[in-house]
Parts: structure tokens; sequence; C-alpha cells
């Protein structure tokens, strides 16, 4: 294969880095560099571009390796640099101490042929994904659907980027929740019954209208009547009882059927309870002991070491009453899922829980697996908007928004879209009425407007008798614009972005592409719809034109279906007169 064929399926960052990696090579067999020294090649976007496609400040990092100033180890690095043939116009250096790399515009055009190509960046790690995990106590919450879509889009990003992943759900379904929840089913069960009121209900009971559902349904069986009728149960029968059991199974069903709304699938649905019916909780916690990593205090508790930690605090795995603690089902599944032969696990936890990271990842080191295998996604919180009003949300009081009602108003197309706009760990806000405008200010309508205007430019030029070309190298010839090079270049860019969001599991960044290059594409399609079309008398313009206007509609297209987003082909946007 060629070097312009590999300059095809390659990122134009990747080969500039390389250059540079090569010519570093080269200085150092010459004595010019010290051996050791072995820098992070960062290639960088100059604000200004005058100065190039990229650039990079490896010079800056050599003066301070060969004390010497950057211009002289710019100048020496120059020297030594060998230039692939036909990707680069220009290699410069630019003080104080910059190398900067143009691409020629026949290499930008030709990478257009593989911007849908995904580079192999996962080289088939296996992967297992872990996001939601709320407990069956309730419906999922407006609240639930940051962590799930999140996950279910970083899981699509990184099968395409080559990484072998998994996905699971780990049912919460043992402890204190349970119990409340079944004691929740066990009151408002015998209320319908008439043998209970209203003042016997538990203060911290779950007051949603579901478990009054859930109870009607549940005495309305033998087994539901005797079982309410009678005294709620103590120790182990508090959180596993017909009416846990009843009550997790028909929650369990409806967060299914509210995460199938939007297309979130998992691969596996663990359940924690398995974890202390097999016995594998209390064994790991007998481990611990055994081994030293935990210990046991006077009053009959157990607790994990965390020596060495910042806040130096011990943990507790077993109470003194001997009932385990979460952590200690953590421990065991996170052990039992190392033990699957995953080579990465990913959890993505809500922002509250970054102080029990070093925890479990101190208890995987405890038990003989490597901690650096557990990554933590931590997710912040979302306030709910109506009208510049923040939306309360309590579940114990049964006051929030389901997640089933959030999808039912604004469409799974703007959830999924509207929560991944943003970093995970940055608190950001809803706007539930923003997010059912079909106008231009709504994100997600924006950017499949721009897939239906592309769309409507293809079937027009159709219509007149035109068909998309294959790619052809003599098409570059009518792309005389520079907005139109600035869409060749966006375009090439968006491989390189869908690798590097899938192995730093950051999405946004492709959100924000597709934003972008719809920016670029509406302000060129307006700017030049009186003077120079894309479907046009002049025949050579209008079919160069129509194949980056293709390439559009491929990478929009594409990457709306990797976020879980339709890509409609028509659209009316709505305070306009341009219907696509």
């Amino acid at each position: 294969m060629g070097d312009r064929s590999r300059a095809m399926n390659r990122n134009f960052e990747e080969i500039a880095a390389g250059t540079l990696a090569e010519a570093l090579d080269k200085l150092k067999a010459a004595g010019g560099v010290p051996d050791d020294f072995e820098p992070k090649i960062v290639i960088e976007r100059p604000k200004n571009p005058d100065f190039g496609d990229f650039g990079c400040a490896l010079p800056m990092l050599m003066c301070k390796a060969t004390r010497t100033a950057p211009a002289i180890c710019g100048r020496n690095l120059m020297d030594k640099i060998q230039a692939p043939p036909g990707i680069f116009d220009e290699i410069s250096f630019a003080p104080p101490g910059y190398i900067n790399f143009r691409v020629s515009p026949t290499a930008w055009f030709e990478g257009l042929q593989a911007v849908c190509d995904i580079p192999d960046v996962g080289h088939g790690q296996k992967v297992l994904l872990e996001f939601v995990s709320a407990n069956p106590t309730g419906p999922l919450h407006a609240g639930h659907a940051r962590g799930a879509v999140l996950g279910d889009i970083v899981a699509r990003l990184m099968k395409v980027a080559g990484y072998e992943v998994e996905t699971e759900y780990l049912l919460n379904d043992v402890g204190n929740q349970m119990a409340m929840l079944g004691l929740s089913i066990f009151y408002r069960g015998r209320q319908a019954l008439g043998l209970a009121s209203e003042v016997d209900f538990p203060e911290n009971g779950y007051r949603g209208d579901y478990i009054r559902e859930i109870a009607a349904r549940f005495v309305s069986g033998q087994e539901g009547r005797d079982f309410c009728a009678a005294s709620y149960p103590e120790g182990a029968g508090r959180d596993d009882n017909p009416a846990v059991r009843f009550a997790a199974g028909l929650l369990t069903e409806e967060i299914r059927k509210t995460l199938d709304c939007l297309a979130i699938r998992f691969d596996h649905w663990f359940s924690e309870r398995s974890l202390h019916d097999s016995g594998r909780v209390a064994f790991l916690v007998n481990r611990l002991l055994e081994s030293g990593a935990a210990y046991r205090t006077d009053d009959g508790a157990i607790l994990f070491s965390m020596e060495g930690d910042e806040d130096g605090e011990d943990r507790v795995v077993v109470r003194g009453n001997g009932v385990p603690t979460y952590f200690a089902a953590d421990i065991a599944y996170h052990d039992e899922k190392a033990r699957r032969g995953y080579d990465r696990l990913i959890n993505i936890w809500g922002a509250d829980h970054h102080g029990y990271i070093p925890r479990v990842r101190a208890a995987m080191g405890a038990l003989g697996h490597s901690p650096s295998m557990l990554d933590v996604i931590l997710v912040q919180m979302v306030t709910l908007t109506r009208n510049g009003e923040v939306v309360p949300m309590g579940k114990r009081l049964g006051r929030f928004v389901t997640l089933q009602d959030l999808v039912d108003e604004v469409g799974a197309d703007a959830v999924r879209f509207i929560y991944i706009m943003r970093r995970a760990d940055a608190q950001m806000e809803f706007d539930l009425e923003l997010a059912k405008q079909k106008t231009m200010d709504n994100p997600v309508y924006y950017v499949q407007y721009g897939h239906a205007r592309v769309a409507s430019i293809v079937r027009k030029a159709t219509g007149m008798g035109y068909q998309v070309p294959s790619f052809s190298p003599d098409l570059l010839s009518s792309l005389t614009l520079p907005e139109e090079l600035a869409l060749v270049k966006d375009l090439c860019r968006f491989p390189g972005i869908v690798a590097q969001s899938a192995a730093n599991c950051e999405p946004h960044h492709v959100c924000f592409f597709l934003m972008e290059l719809c920016k670029g594409f509406h302000s060129y399609y307006t700017k030049y719809k009186s003077s120079e079309r894309v479907v046009s008398d002049d025949r050579d313009k209008t079919l160069a034109r129509l194949y980056l206007v293709s390439r559009i509609k491929s990478v929009l297209g594409y990457g709306l279906g990797l976020l879980g987003v339709t890509a409609p082909e028509e659209m009316r946007c709505e305070g306009t007169d341009v219907e696509s």
C-alpha cells in the first residue's frame, strides 16, 4: 500500500506525530538528543490558520533535555524530518519553538473517502461497562437518564473503535432499600384491605402512587392478602419476602421497558442477591480476614483496612450484628467481574460516589486483582427546568419526573442528544420546553435538520438527473471556495474525534463535532445559495459539491447513529419557510 493510501486511512495528526517521532529518533541516533528523552508528542490545531493545519511544541520540550535554545532544537529537528510524499504542502518552524504542518488540499480531499472509517484504538481490549444499576425500588427517574445515555453511547463508540464491549446492569436487590420497598408495599396492601390507616405508614417509606398500584395488584392475589394480613418479617426475611419479590419483579420489568424506549439494552443483568445466596460475599470476607486486609473489632464488626488511603478511615464490611454492608457486596461483585476475563472494568456512578472509588480499588488489590483495571466515570446531577423554573424531585416523597415521562414528553432523540452535550463531570440543566421545540435553537433538531437539508439537496439533484459521483481527484478542482475546503477538513477530523471519544469515554466531543459541522454547512449553504448553489447549471461544480454534500450526509447520519439518534431525511423547521 502506498503512502497516499495510508494517509487516506490514517489520521493526519497521527501522520504528523509519526513524522516528528521518526525525526527525533534520528537525532537520538546522531547523539543530538539524550536516549532517555521520551516526550509525549502532542499535535494541536493552531488557532490562527496562517500557521498551518497542525502544530507541535516539541522543540520547546527538547530545549530542556538538550540545554539549547528552542530555535536551535527546532532547526535540528527540521533537518531530520523526512515528510511522507503527497501529504504535506509545507512543514515549517515557527518561533519560539513550534513545528507546523500544512496538509495539501489533495490529501484532505482524498481523506473524504474514509470519513466513516474509525481507527482501531481498542485493539480487541475486552471491556465490561456497568451503568444505571438503580435499585428496583421505583421507576427510573429523569436523573437516571444521564448515566443511562452516557453508558450506552460510550459502549457504541468503543465498539466501532475496536473494543470488545459488554454492558451490564447490577440489580441492587438486597439490603435496607429493598426492605423498605417491601415494608411500603406491605402497609399499602394493608390499607387496601382495610387493616391499616395512613398514620401506620413508615416515615421513610416510598410514597409514590406507583407503590399503591403495586400493592393493589399484590393483594389482588391470595398470597398477597395472606402476607399483608400477617406481621412483616424480621431478620433475613425483611428484604426477601413475597412483597419484595413481587414489587422488585414488576419494577425491574418496568425499568427494562423504559430503557428499551431509549434503545438501551444490556448484555447482562446481574443480581446482587446471587452473591449472598451463593456464599460468595461471606467467603471473600473470610479471605480478607485471613490475609490481614480486614480485621474484627471488639464489637464483632469486620472492617477493611484502608491504610495509606487519603482519609485513613477503615471501612465497615460486616456490621456488629453480622449483617454485611453494601461495600461487602461490592467487593464480591468486582471480584466476580474481574474473574470473567475482562481487561478493563468501567463503572458509571453518580458524583456522590467519588470517595467510594479508592476503597473498591483497594479491595480489588487485596484480592489479587489489578486496581488499575477499574475505571470509574462520575456523573454530575441534572436539573430539570420548565419555563425557567426548577422541577422538584424527591423519590422518597414520590415527587419526580420518571424517565418514561421524560421520553414521552420530549422524545428519545432529545433525551439522548441533550444529555451528552456536556462532560459527565459537569453539572447540567435540561430545559424541557427547549427540548420540544422544532427550531434551530433546539440542538438535536439543529443537527437533524442539517442531515435533512443535505438529504434534500441530494434528492433535488437526483430529480434533475444527477447522481452522486464516485470519488475522483478531478472533483477537487471545482471546489474553490474557502468554506468548501474548511468543510473537507472538518469531515476528515471525524474518525479521530470518534476514536478519541471512545478511548476517553467522552462522547460529548462527537456531539460538539456534529453541531459544528452543521454550523459550517448551514453558513456555507446560506451564504452562497444565490450565487454558488450546490446544484446549478455548472455540471462540474454540481458534481463536486454533490460529492461533498454526500460526505456531509454520511458523517451526520453515521454520527447521529452512534449517538442512537435518528437521522431524518425530511423535516420542516418552525419559523422558516425552508423545507428540507
